[in-house]
């Protein structure tokens, strides 16, 4: 049966038990996301829980030959800069209910997918513990869309990338059912197949297609350190462990929807600084990295004039989303850049050289080891002398 937009309407509300909403205002709101992209969904659904999702997706997949524009796209925060957060079928919106800590340890979490990420770290840092794949966005985006988009950010030079801190999701497939994802060793794998059900064909249908395909999947493997393009099917099977989220990781939402997600979480080291560098010109700037590398930073990142024109510009923004006693602790703490800034201009771009240990005295040696390697470069640079101090970087680079 083809439905008409009312009839769909109405179907779903039968079987749904969270919000679902057609009205001008919410389908504006979600046409469109971080992206330059604007596209009109249909319907948007807030789903009260797993089973919620479990009986749309069933539905879809019952009605999808006679209508087949229906379909699902999960979102959460829709900070994704790809436009995956749009569709003109159904949004279903994870934020809204499905948000929340499980359990934590010092060694792993279990999270809803929508909790935001920010409202992550903070129970994880009670525990001494840290996610340390977090993005820039980091006061915006949810754990959900960091599984989906594979997502890295400033401390991925050192601890890599989401994909290797998944160790277990629970996902809805296309068959409508939850299912426990995880790493499998060989005998694990092959009970699964064995199973002779859907989930089991899944398992027995990528085992055969990594097996047959052996060499084109190692030769399509990018030459690059990090990879957040999603599909990672050389990853799967390492020669001893068999694990499907290494390709669940970076999809998008289009292989499954994730209901929940048990981080391996790492300690949080007690103490940070940065190594700043200002660059006038860009010319030895390879020449100025390969010098950095191998003093093993735990971040390395940089924004430039243009980012630095747009926090100006944006300051009033900035300002409002700060409390005041951080604003003005902010513009003190720049009071010496603005005073090089007068008498040189604004820097072609800013390298933020990150350090962190247990132990404060290996930092200032790395720090003190760096400056002279790098003084040949002629370079204006800063060694911030506390976290507070590191801060008012971190935040104009986060804030861009």
């Amino acid at each position: 049966m083809k439905f008409t937009h009312s009839e769909l309407l109405d179907k779903i509300k039968t079987i749904f038990d969270g919000e679902v909403n057609s009205d001008v205002k919410t389908l504006d709101t979600y046409s469109r996301d971080a992206s330059l992209l604007e596209v009109k969904p249909e319907l948007v659904l807030f789903p009260k829980d797993s089973n919620d999702i479990q009986k749309l997706v069933k539905f879809v997949g019952e009605n999808k030959n006679d209508n087949p524009a229906l379909s699902i796209t999960a979102r959460a925060a829709g900070t994704c800069m790809s436009g995956g957060a749009l569709n003109e079928s159904i949004i279903l919106d994870i934020t809204k209910h499905m948000s929340g800590m499980k359990e934590v340890t010092h060694e792993e979490a279990t999270v809803l997918p929508g909790t935001f990420y920010r409202d992550f770290e903070e129970e994880t840092l009670k525990h001494g513990a840290i996610l340390p794949c977090f993005t820039a966005s980091k006061n915006l985006n949810t754990v959900g869309g960091m599984v989906a988009n594979n997502s890295a950010g400033e401390k991925t030079l050192a601890y890599g990338k989401t994909e290797d801190y998944v160790k277990e999701l629970k996902v809805i497939f296309a068959d409508g059912n939850e299912y426990v994802t995880k790493q499998l060793n060989k005998e694990e794998l092959e009970r699964k197949i064995s199973q002779g059900d859907y989930e089991g064909n899944i398992y027995k249908n990528l085992w055969n297609l990594i097996q047959e395909n052996e060499h084109a999947i190692k030769y399509a493997k990018p030459d690059v350190s990090k990879n957040s393009a999603g599909y990672y099917l050389w990853n799967v099977w390492n020669g001893n462990t068999f694990d499907i989220n290494k390709l669940i990781t970076g999809s998008q939402g289009t292989l499954g929807i994730i209901t929940e997600i048990k981080f391996r979480l790492v300690r949080v080291k007690k103490k940070s600084k940065l190594f700043v560098i200002f660059l006038r010109k860009l010319d030895h700037l390879s020449e100025l990295v390969n010098e950095i590398l191998p003093f093993k930073p735990e971040s390395l990142e940089s924004y430039d004039d243009s980012t630095m024109k747009l926090a100006i510009k944006f300051l009033p923004a900035m300002i409002k989303r700060m409390k005041i006693h951080h604003f003005f602790k902010l513009m003190f703490g720049f009071l010496p850049e603005v005073g090089m800034m007068i008498t040189g201009g604004i820097p072609k771009l800013i390298l933020l050289v990150e350090f962190s240990d247990d132990d404060e005295k290996e930092i200032d040696k790395k720090m003190y080891d760096l400056q002279k390697k790098v003084a040949h470069f002629g370079l204006k640079t800063r060694v911030s002398k506390s976290e507070e101090e590191s801060s008012k970087y971190w935040t104009i680079r986060r804030e861009s």
